[in-house]
């Protein structure tokens, strides 16, 4: 049994041109030695048994007319055909239900089906036994042709569906990579931009003051220092998280509005100056929700040093029953922005989070001077 599975999977893989030229070919020989041997008058016949039996070389790209060559040639030179005719015609009905157009399928099995009658019954009045039985083969042949079709149909559209589900599949995982790629960079922003923005000022300010006042220089330094040492506790703890091993993972709280005043110390320590208003009772919030408002109040007091630096600034966080509102306004800046600034990513980051959440944020320049960030957080109803 094991040779027989072997030798019909070799069969399968080769090319099906090839093994219908060999089936056409071998009912040919067939044929035409059994008609030969009852005389060598039946050679005159030989034109006919061809009609029948090579055409099936293209039984699969032409299915229908291959069977209607097949159905002709037997019909009008044959009488008596040999068994290796009929077994041609039956591969061409089975081709056309297999195979052919599903308009014109309904006409092979009639047509198969006369063939055969008018084949092994010439005579008016063929007995009704074998006229059925004929019948019944004919269209068990072609029926198991439409099976054929339909089972290779389901086949495809399965392998189409399977395919379709890798495209997606991978369109998804395309997507994630570059969902988590701007994450990362928007993590990567807020950890690093503004602790940069802060060491950038205050190595300005300790510049300046080096010749003159080497106490506040000193100052600015250890500034400098402490948001340099920050910045790289955020980014172990970043790295942490990106880290393949557990075992890697730094733990560490995420910071929230309750870190609001050390922020806004670090930003006065580098020449802004913040006042900060709260409206309402602070309450505990969500972690995401409170890691969310205090990145948008960072990354819109980092922007304030960047192109409004020295401009008094006001942050307001207002505590609503169903929302947080937070809004950061600046006056303008009285010294030049500081060199390298950029614009676009900080502010995007700042959309996509608050965003995430259902809110929105405003940010534009006011009439009379200065920039403003606003943005609304939905949150829980309180219980």
């Amino acid at each position: 049994m094991a040779v027989v599975r072997s030798a019909w999977q070799r069969l399968r893989e080769l090319d099906p041109r090839l093994l219908d030229g060999g089936l056409a070919g071998a009912l040919f020989l067939a044929a035409a030695a059994q008609m030969l041997a009852s005389g060598p008058e039946q050679a005159l016949r030989l034109p006919a048994v061809a009609g029948t039996t090579l055409p099936l070389i293209w039984r699969r790209r032409y299915p229908l007319r291959c069977y209607l060559v097949q159905f002709l040639s037997a019909l009008l030179t044959l009488e008596r055909p040999a068994l290796a005719v009929l077994l041609a015609l039956f591969v061409g009905l089975y081709s056309a239900g297999a195979y052919g157009a599903r308009p014109l399928l309904t006409l092979a099995a009639p047509l198969g089906s006369s063939l055969v009658l008018l084949l092994l019954f010439p005579s008016a009045n063929p007995p009704l036994p074998a006229w059925g039985l004929q019948l019944v083969a004919g269209l068990g042949v072609w029926v198991a042709g439409m099976a054929v079709r339909e089972r290779q149909a389901r086949l495809r559209a399965v392998e189409e569906r399977a395919r379709q589900l890798e495209r997606e599949r991978g369109l998804a995982a395309r997507v994630a990579v570059a969902d988590e790629r701007a994450r990362i960079a928007r993590e990567l922003h807020d950890v690093i931009a503004h602790s940069v923005s802060v060491m950038v000022v205050q190595a300005g300010a300790a510049r300046r003051l080096l010749g003159r006042q080497p106490d506040r220089a000193g100052e600015a330094m250890r500034e400098v220092e402490g948001s340099g040492r920050e910045a790289l506790t955020e980014l172990r703890r970043l790295l942490g998280v990106l880290a393949e091993r557990p075992d890697e993972l730094v733990l560490a709280p995420q910071p929230g509005l309750d870190q609001l005043d050390a922020l806004v110390g670090r930003v006065d320590a580098a020449g802004v100056p913040v006042d900060v208003r709260i409206v309402g009772t602070p309450r505990p919030l969500p972690p995401g929700l409170d890691l969310t408002a205090y990145r948008v109040v960072q990354e819109a007091l980092t922007n304030v040093m960047k192109h409004a630096a020295g401009a008094r600034t006001e942050v307001l966080v207002e505590y609503g029953e169903r929302d947080l509102r937070l809004a950061v306004v600046d006056g303008g800046g009285t010294r030049a922005a500081t060199a390298g600034a950029g614009a676009g990513r900080g502010l995007l980051g700042m959309q996509e989070r608050v965003a995430a959440y259902g809110g929105h944020v405003e940010a534009g320049v006011l009439p009379e001077g200065g920039f403003a960030v606003r943005a609304r957080l939905p949150m829980e109803e309180p219980a």
